[in-house]
């Protein structure tokens, strides 16, 4: 971990400013006793899942299901059926590196990230897969339009992203909204996934041609910048 922060702390010197909510938002927080979340949401629609302690995945059974100690906040206003569930969750980092190596290297990777974009300017340059929690066992089929996002006390990457099997096809079926950071003491890693559609794509998309920075932010559901700004409320500790 101390790699991690020492790394962070370069990135984190750029400037960070507060985003208050709407004042039709909701502030709510949940909290494993270990590990707080707090952020806006849209509605009180929500319900907290909490996870006390990590346990590694089996020896016969997937990475993906290990226990790590975490926090989350459920969107309920966001869920569809088939897709992931709408979840923001503070993972402990500590928890990460005593669960399994390359799960913990999700989150080096993604400082490594952080840290490049920074040095360019904020340019991120994506190659896929990008850093990603939960863990999947599932491929990362395509990450698109990259932004930096600052949060009350941390900076993560957000995109557009999508899983399934290999040559699997990207639809509105299986569009989701990914934000993944790291709060400043490089203790813990948020990531935030949301189901996410867009009105005009109508059917499968070639990802060998489709142009997603083509597409107009209003055909979003939810509004990528509202996304964004839910993002850059949330405060852990």
């Amino acid at each position: 971990m101390k790699n991690i922060l020492r790394v962070f702390l370069v990135i984190y010197a750029i400037s960070i400013k507060s985003f208050p909510a709407n004042a039709e938002d909701v502030r709510v927080q949940c909290s494993n006793s270990a590990i707080t979340i707090t952020m806006s949401v849209p509605s009180g629609n929500v319900k907290c899942l909490t996870v006390m302690n990590s346990e590694p995945a089996a020896a016969d059974k997937p990475l993906s299901e290990a226990k790590i100690a975490s926090a989350s906040v459920v969107i309920n206003d966001y869920v569809r059926a088939g897709n992931f569930s709408p979840e923001v969750t503070a993972f402990s980092i500590n928890a990460l590196s005593s669960v399994n190596s390359e799960i913990y290297a999700v989150a080096t990777n993604l400082v490594a990230q952080l840290n490049q974009s920074n040095q360019s300017g904020e340019n991120i340059s994506l190659s896929v897969p990008v850093p990603f929690l939960p863990y999947q066992q599932k491929s990362q089929l395509f990450a698109s339009l990259p932004k930096m996002i600052r949060f009350s006390n941390g900076i993560g990457i957000r995109t557009i992203t999508a899983y399934g099997d290999a040559g699997n096809l990207v639809s509105n079926d299986n569009l989701i909204y990914s934000m993944q950071g790291i709060t400043q003491d490089g203790l813990k890693y948020i990531s935030a996934v949301i189901p996410i559609s867009n009105m005009q794509i109508t059917g499968p998309v070639d990802l060998a041609s489709f142009n997603w920075t083509s597409v107009p932010e209003n055909s979003w559901n939810p509004s990528l910048s509202v996304l964004d700004s839910y993002m850059q409320t949330i405060i852990t500790n």
